[in-house]
């Protein structure tokens, strides 16, 4: 019998202790690390022309923390340089839990055999880009004046090679993490896979409660990040690998290049600015449309094979 993605926590080292211990180190340099590191990014970032303007000494204190705050809540190719700065740690720190703490291969986290398979992967990347993007042209077709054209080319072009870097790093930090790491180390204390989606998905939409776009209703925001949550643990049970949940993460997250609300945590330049983002019931819905669609697509009749 082949092993399971769920086997491979029991390779290594993986006391009660080092998951412990590993997931405190992985949270230390993603959260303290990460976000100390990103205020000196932004800082240096505002200090900069603040320097320049002659202001002197004592009033520059007072105007960085108010230029701070502008910063990080208008869309810039710096303000999302210093929101992706965290990730590089957290996967920082991952990888270091996993190969040093637990001595096994680091890409055990996407498969029994360590293996990349970036055909699936790229297929579930523009599988779910097509479908998630098809109901947010329908509605610029029947909705035009609540998209604001807002392209800077000076900015997009340079935010875009950055972009295809930092948040596909940002994205599959998250799925090392959640659907990794935590996901195979639950499986050490039960195999049940509702207890295994259940528990991981909560840790996984917790941490986005904090996000901006909350305020536009609480419960079904949360609702929706936990189903987001559920739906990648599932296919990575389904398909007893990461790759599928690497790919749709990454293009749900860029589609932020293109449309972007202007609560949302990223403060991307896009090419559109949404002015009302809608219903998050809607939004919901939608994403489990989506989501059985690609399902089907992928399990439902075996259509795609590799």
């Amino acid at each position: 019998m082949s092993q399971s993605y769920l086997d491979i926590a029991r390779q290594g080292r993986n006391s009660w202790w080092r998951y412990l211990l590993g997931i405190l180190v992985i949270v230390f340099l993603w959260l303290i690390v990460g976000g100390f590191v990103a205020l000196i990014f932004a800082t240096i970032l505002i200090t900069i022309p603040l320097a320049q303007s002659g202001l002197a000494p004592e009033a520059l204190q007072p105007q960085l923390q108010e230029q701070l705050q502008v910063f990080l809540k208008t869309p810039s190719v710096g303000a999302y340089v210093t929101f992706n700065i965290p990730s590089i740690f957290f996967g920082l720190g991952i990888f270091l839990v996993v190969t040093l703490l637990h001595r096994r291969p680091f890409r055990t986290l996407i498969s029994v055999d360590g293996s990349v398979n970036f055909k699936r992967l790229f297929r579930g990347f523009f599988v779910w880009l097509l479908i998630s993007l098809i109901p947010v042209a329908l509605d610029y077709l029947l909705n035009p004046q609540n998209y604001v054209f807002s392209f800077n080319p000076g900015q997009w072009f340079l935010l875009l090679p950055l972009a295809l870097i930092l948040t596909p790093i940002q994205t599959s930090t998250e799925e090392f993490f959640f659907r990794g790491y935590l996901l195979q180390g639950l499986a050490l204390i039960t195999k049940q896979p509702f207890v295994l989606i259940l528990v991981s998905s909560l840790l996984f939409a917790i941490p986005h409660f904090a996000n901006p776009e909350m305020q536009r209703g609480a419960v079904w925001l949360a609702l929706s990040y936990f189903s987001c949550a559920v739906f990648f643990a599932l296919i990575t049970l389904k398909d007893n690998r990461l790759d599928l949940a690497l790919g749709i993460h990454a293009a749900n997250n860029l589609r932020c290049l293109f449309f972007n609300t202007r609560d949302s945590v990223l403060p991307v330049p896009a090419i559109w600015m949404v002015n009302d983002p809608g219903d998050p019931r809607l939004d919901l819905g939608f994403f489990l449309v989506q989501s059985a669609i690609f399902y089907y697509i992928f399990f439902g009749r075996r259509t795609i094979k590799e």
